[in-house]
């Protein structure tokens, strides 16, 4: 049964002091099925799994994978939220996926949800995901959201440091 697999990497590139990190949305029937995608897209020379989740649901919905686009106005939107800590050098980040008709409704969402306790909160990037799927059977895929009024969490099920290159 495919699953959406929200997964964090890492890893280390030639012009980068310190490695940089990533977040890719997989669509697979277990976690070990994504390692090669995940490796033919990396562009670094050293690639480890910091954390990866099966995405359910978000926002009030349940997730299902279909093979033909759902007939609503409703996308399920990323969202990579900075900000800063006066004790903590560097930026701040908190991810979520946010059920919307709008870039810009998913964009207040996020603001009201994400990095309350920070300075300068800012949405660092956002896309709709069924445009960044990527499915290691090779099949056009997408995701269909299901109103269901739950609170889903975006827990890791695994965290960790796993080398893939």
């Amino acid at each position: 049964m495919s699953k959406l697999f929200v997964i964090g990497i890492g890893g280390s590139i030639s012009k980068a002091n310190i490695e940089v990190h990533d977040v890719q949305l997989v669509i697979a029937d277990s976690i070990e099925n994504t390692y090669e995608i995940l490796k033919e897209g990396w562009y670094g020379e050293h690639l480890h799994l910091d954390e990866h989740k099966v995405l359910a649901g978000a926002d009030g919905h349940a997730i299902q994978i279909e093979d033909h686009p759902q007939k609503t106005e409703l996308s399920l939107f990323f969202v990579n939220m900075g900000g800063y800590l006066k004790e903590m050098f560097g930026e701040q980040h908190e991810y979520g996926f946010f059920v919307a008709e709008t870039e810009e409704v998913a964009k207040e969402k996020a603001k009201e949800e994400l990095l309350k306790n920070v300075d300068d909160s800012h949405v660092d990037g956002i896309f709709k995901v069924d445009s960044r799927l990527k499915c290691v059977d090779g099949k056009k895929v997408y995701i269909h959201l299901i109103p269901d009024g739950k609170t889903y969490s975006l827990n890791p099920d695994w965290s960790g440091y796993k080398k893939l290159i």
